[in-house]
């Protein structure tokens, strides 16, 4: 009976042994010539928890996970070995393969010819992180996007991601992001503009986001956007057609027009123009301006009260005019016209010296804020003998003529037709001329060649010739025949009068008067 009774002890006393776990914090001993059974150990990545055994015998331990190992004097191993006695055992626990869901290993002990799992780890599930960073490595909260440029970030994660939604409005380079565990991805952003969305900076608090996501969409990261707005130096607009230039507007304001140059097309439109402008915040400026010639020189005045626009409605319209006259209006954000505005002439054109003298020009930088330049003029039908057209020779800009009435002067020469124009005054160190087209029937290259059409030129009572005048007769720049007269060899104070002849009969008369002095 004592030695049932001391088998029995034994083996409770087993039992009880078999029943003991261990956590990261504790370890246990125990006599492993017969085999436990498995015990747990919960840690995380990171962790390096412990456990303890007790053995008579030779022993070896193997794991079966890479980030499971065993801290020994050799370092960090897959596999340890060691004689009878008590040991305490320590492992290394890493983040390798980690997920989003608990992993485990087993460690297995092998003693003589058997070998049995005596441990199992369980890692927890991985912290998973999503960490925004700007070009320069420094940590933000938000994506910021650009107004018309990419603007760049970077994203890292331990977790392969990918943006699963966000606002159409945004676009995102290559459109969308994505990444893998442990690489930092690049990427850039910018606001798709609409005309209106762009024109407003949008805040965290107003609430956009960008939404990412792990593989099996469980675990969820919201990520802001931000934006600054298109800047107070930005503008856009839409227009009535692709072409600021070429406008044209009848007298009485009622009607805008432009020709297509390659298709001939004309389109019109009634009573105004209307536009779609992008500012930031709404803010910006119109600027109108008249392009005034004076004697084929142009220059150009601001604030021409005779254009409207309406920046509630976004529309320009244009008042009635009784004679020909230029326009050019201009929208210019904030900030740029903050710039300008102290001297609107000398900020806006320069000056440019192609036809051989100086011209304002407007700069190249503000064309892109032209809303429209245009002539004001009249859309009559007239008939192609009608009038009298005179051109600076090296502007080319019209000189206008107007009727003359002296009835006397007209008698003289036995004309009912008389027209009066000035004389274009030097300028840059250049003597510029007239060139004229008279729009006389059978007053072309032809009749001309044969003698049939003739031009006269009168100084004070006498005909001039080339020895007492710069003048000719030839072709203008559009091949139309015309009188050239470049001016008096003699000091130029009194008119000259001009005489068109077909078949020896008077036609026209134009009077030229000096130069302003």
């Amino acid at each position: 009976m004592k030695n049932l009774f001391n088998i029995n002890l034994l083996w409770l006393l087993c039992t009880v042994a078999l029943l003991t776990t261990t956590s990261c914090e504790n370890g246990t001993e125990e006599d492993i010539q017969i085999f436990p059974d498995i015990k747990t150990i919960e840690c995380s990545a990171g962790d390096r928890p412990t456990f303890t055994f007790t053995t008579s015998k030779a022993w070896h331990l193997s794991s079966n996970a890479l980030w499971c190992t065993f801290l020994s004097s050799a370092g960090e191993v897959q596999d340890i070995s060691g004689n009878a006695g008590t040991h305490t055992i320590t492992l290394r626990i890493s983040d390798l393969d980690i997920s989003s869901e608990p992993t485990e290993a087993y460690i297995t002990m092998k003693v003589d010819e058997q070998q049995a799992a005596i441990v199992k780890v369980v890692r927890s599930a991985a912290q998973l992180y999503l960490r925004l960073y700007d070009v320069t490595d420094t940590p933000i909260d938000a994506i910021e996007l650009g107004y018309v440029d990419y603007v760049p970030f970077r994203i890292e994660a331990n977790f392969s991601f990918a943006a699963v939604e966000f606002p159409s409005w945004v676009e995102f380079s290559g459109g969308s992001v994505t990444g893998v565990a442990g690489e930092v991805t690049e990427s850039m952003a910018r606001i798709i503009n609409d005309g209106e969305r762009e024109k407003y900076p949008i805040s965290e608090e107003d609430g956009y986001e960008v939404i990412f996501s792990d593989e099996s969409g469980k675990h969820i990261f919201n990520i802001p956007i931000t934006f600054k707005g298109m800047g107070n130096d930005k503008l856009t607009f839409v227009g009535p057609t692709d072409s600021t230039f070429g406008w044209e507007v009848s007298l009485d304001g009622c009607t805008f027009r432009q020709t297509n140059d390659a298709t001939g097309v004309v389109t019109k439109f009634s009573n105004q123009l209307e536009y779609t402008i992008t500012a930031l915040n709404d803010d910006y400026e119109i600027i109108c301006l008249e392009k005034v010639v004076d004697r084929g020189i142009p220059s150009y005045k601001d604030n021409a009260k005779w254009i409207h626009f309406n920046k509630e409605g976004m529309s320009l319209s244009v008042d009635i005019a009784t004679d020909t006259r230029y326009g050019l209006v201009l929208a210019l954000p904030r900030a740029i016209y903050n710039q300008v505005r102290g001297d609107i002439d000398d900020n806006l054109f320069e000056m440019d010296n192609a036809s051989g003298i100086n011209l304002p020009t407007l700069r190249y930088s503000f064309l892109q804020y032209v809303l429209i330049e245009f002539t004001q003029r009249n859309f009559d039908e007239v008939d192609p003998y009608h009038g009298m057209y005179v051109y600076h020779s090296l502007t080319t800009y019209e000189i206008g003529c107007s009727v003359y009435t002296d009835e006397e002067v007209m008698a003289s020469y036995d004309v009912a037709e008389a027209y009066s124009c000035p004389f274009p005054n030097p300028i840059d160190g250049k003597s510029p001329g007239l060139i004229i087209d008279p729009r006389i029937e059978g007053w072309d290259t032809d009749s001309c060649e044969q003698g049939t059409a003739t031009t006269e030129f009168y100084y004070r009572g006498a005909q001039l010739t080339n020895q007492t005048a710069n003048y000719m007769i030839g072709e203008n720049k559009d091949d139309v025949m015309a009188a050239h007269l470049y001016g008096l060899k003699v000091e130029f104070t009194d008119d000259v009068h001009i005489l068109f002849k077909v078949n020896g009969q008077a036609k026209k008369l134009l009077v030229v008067t000096p130069p302003a002095m």
